[in-house]
């Protein structure tokens, strides 16, 4: 009982807040689905809510009953005479506008996520729709008063696009799992009884509604829930039969509101509320639905395809399909750039990891920083870009206005992108704390509880007076030094290597792997350059380098710690990070020598060898992996012979572990 008042006051916290968040940013002109996304991902597993939800079955099936709501909602708002007036241009954006934005966001996908090009079509058709929840919000919106021929049309689009997006997601999936080309006359077929048998249903059964009200006496807060569910009645039957239920559910409110019946004013106001409610429940599911991580992974290149999708795919998409329409330059510039994505694109997302494709947690991840990207660039400048386009009013300071809020949506933009980055790589870098030493009384005193030769310290940089050091005991403390923070980097590596390890023993037994295993994976594929089906080409870089190793080439690097790029770069391996002239401290260094050593091509015979160890039970020395460094210097085989050398001469294989770790 206890867990079950927990939850119901977890939720309707959330809901609360999410309203809070309502009347406090939308002075600011903040795009209200990016706070209820915002407040879902804080209540998530890596917020502080710490709530862990990955049942994309369960989130299928709310999600889906959210959609139809909001789509019902939608069509009651549509006027059937101005719905008449932008049909043909509403379908055309509907069915063609879909498959080239589909088709041209597929070709970006593929060069920036390095996709075949099924999959990229996938990533392609899952955000290729717009999205009812952000278009019907942003058109209700009281400071965004688009022309009613634009507004419709937009809303119309909405409404009838989502069968074509789910049509070419589905068959994307299909394709990939069954590893077979779709038959081209099925598919189309499947596309024309989705739009025929949704709308003949949404129609027909929204007039059946109105008819039924007037003939059927009931209490009068009946009618807007006899109205909600019937709608959500003849949702599910069209998916049922195969035809479009989100068509059925946005035509059934435009042809019941076309109805003469009887509670129309109070059906309307119920089914607005109903509406918010299901964009709040579903923004906030989504929110805790996602892997922040992961997403802050791809990041950088679903922005790419996010900035294709807005500035090339949909333009180009718009600017085809209402080529033969009667639209003024302005308003077709508006109409592109308020092809707004939103749920959907996530909902879809959601399907490849259902059906069990591969790589399913990337399309889903990446669907949602597109969606992020989406809502924070078009959504926060939608009122002033309506405005400046010149298809909405002019209100009082309206310039001053459409500046502030697309400077507003620009800063935002580029910030939650650096957040997301800095994120990620901060994560990614700082593997574990490091000791800081200001003089070397401090590091002796550090050092001087460790007992035996082979103890290390992770230091952040070195001491002032580090250069006094006598020779001998500078190259004892070099030595425990950059061995630790080698140590410290195989560390991370081994609790990467031991996931790995776990996620191929389940595949081998035959099972799936679940979403938080798939964005570990991926993100590990994605730092270690290998694609992400190929486990075992992942198992083999992701692996420890000896210490010995790393203490003997970061010696003949620095002189065991004595030159300028040791003491004043934090370069302890003759590398410099790109575009910077030194490292933040040591332990950035030794990170970016050992992922140079586990991704570099040159040192592919290293990992090779490496891996043959690892087979057959024997020990990860440094003297057995160096003859594979000589690709590290000009020199070659000289150089691979010095760092043996040196690991022999200073007895630094006491740094190395003591036999294999499997």
């Amino acid at each position: 009982m206890q867990t079950t008042e927990l939850i119901l006051l977890a939720a309707a916290g959330l809901v609360l807040l999410a309203i809070a968040g309502v009347a406090a940013t939308r002075r600011a002109g903040a795009p209200l689905l990016l706070i209820f996304l915002a407040l879902g991902m804080l209540a998530g597993e890596e917020g502080p809510g710490g709530f862990e939800f990955h049942d994309h079955d369960t989130a299928y099936l709310l999600g889906s009953l959210a959609l139809a709501l909001i789509l019902f909602d939608g069509g009651l708002g549509t006027r059937l005479r101005r719905l008449k007036g932008v049909l043909r241009p509403a379908i055309s954006l509907a069915t063609l506008g879909v498959i080239i934005t589909a088709g041209v966001t597929a070709v970006g996908a593929k060069y920036l996520f390095d996709l075949g090009w099924i999959e990229a079509l996938l990533l392609g058709a899952i955000v290729s729709s717009t999205d009812a929840a952000a278009v019907l919000m942003l058109i209700a919106g009281r400071d965004l008063k688009a022309r009613p021929r634009v507004a419709t049309t937009l809303e119309a689009e909405s409404g009838f696009n989502d069968p074509m997006a789910v049509i070419l997601v589905v068959t994307a999936v299909t394709w990939l799992s069954q590893g077979g080309a779709p038959e081209p006359f099925g598919a189309a077929v499947s596309i024309v009884w989705a739009l025929a048998a949704g709308g003949v249903i949404g129609w027909f059964g929204g007039r059946l509604i109105g008819w039924l009200e007037r003939k059927v006496g009931l209490p009068i807060g009946l009618y807007p829930i006899f109205a909600a569910a019937s709608a959500v009645f003849l949702f599910a039957f069209a998916q049922v039969i195969g035809a479009s239920g989100f068509l059925a559910a946005y035509l059934a409110g435009v042809a019941l509101a076309a109805s003469q019946r009887r509670a129309a004013e109070a059906t309307e106001r119920f089914s607005d509320g109903l509406a918010w409610l299901s964009q709040i429940g579903l923004f906030l599911m989504l929110g805790l639905l996602i892997t922040p991580s992961h997403a802050a992974e791809v990041a950088l290149p679903a922005l790419g395809v996010a900035l294709i999708l807005i500035l090339l795919a949909r333009p180009l998409a718009v600017l085809i399909c209402l080529a033969p329409e009667r639209f003024r330059l302005n308003e077709r510039a508006f109409i592109a750039w308020m092809g707004l994505r939103g749920a959907v694109p996530i909902f879809l997302g959601a399907y490849p990891v259902i059906a069990g494709v591969e790589n399913a947690n990337l399309y889903f991840s990446a669907a949602f920083a597109v969606v992020i990207a989406s809502l924070v660039i078009q959504g926060w400048t939608a009122g002033p870009v309506a405005r400046l386009f010149g298809v909405a009013p002019t209100l009082k300071h309206s310039g001053r206005l459409a500046s502030a809020g697309m400077v507003a949506g620009v800063v935002a933009g580029f910030s939650l992108l650096s957040f997301a980055v800095s994120w990620a790589v901060t994560r990614e870098t700082q593997p574990e704390r490091v000791f800081a030493a200001a003089t070397m009384e401090e590091l002796r005193s550090a050092l001087g509880p460790l007992q035996g030769a082979g103890a290390a310290v992770r230091l952040e940089s070195f001491p002032s007076d580090w250069a006094e050091l006598a020779p001998e005991e500078r190259r004892d403390t070099f030595a425990r030094v950059a061995a630790g923070l080698i140590s410290a980097q195989n560390a991370r590596i081994l609790d990467d290597r031991a996931a790995l390890l776990s996620m191929r023993a389940r595949i081998e037994a035959g099972e799936s792997l679940p979403l938080p295993q798939q964005a570990r994976r991926d993100t590990l594929a994605r730092r270690y350059g290998v694609r992400y089906e190929d486990l075992d080409a992942l198992i083999e870089r992701v692996d420890i380098i000896p210490p010995s190793l790393g203490v003997a080439q970061a010696a003949l690097a620095t002189g065991w710690g004595s030159n300028e790029a040791a003491l004043a770069r934090n370069a302890l391996f003759g590398r410099f990070p790109s575009g910077q002239e030194r490292f933040s401290n040591l332990l950035a260094s030794a990170g970016d020598y050992v992922d140079l050593l586990n991704t570099h091509d040159d040192f592919e015979p290293l990992r090779t060898e490496r891996a043959r160890l690892r087979a057959e039970g024997e020990m990860l020395t440094g003297l057995a992996l160096a003859p594979h460094v000589a690709p590290y210097a000009a020199s070659g085989e000289t150089y691979a012979a010095q760092v043996a050398s040196v690991i022999v001469s200073a007895e630094l294989e006491r740094f190395d572990p003591g036999g294999p770790e499997r």
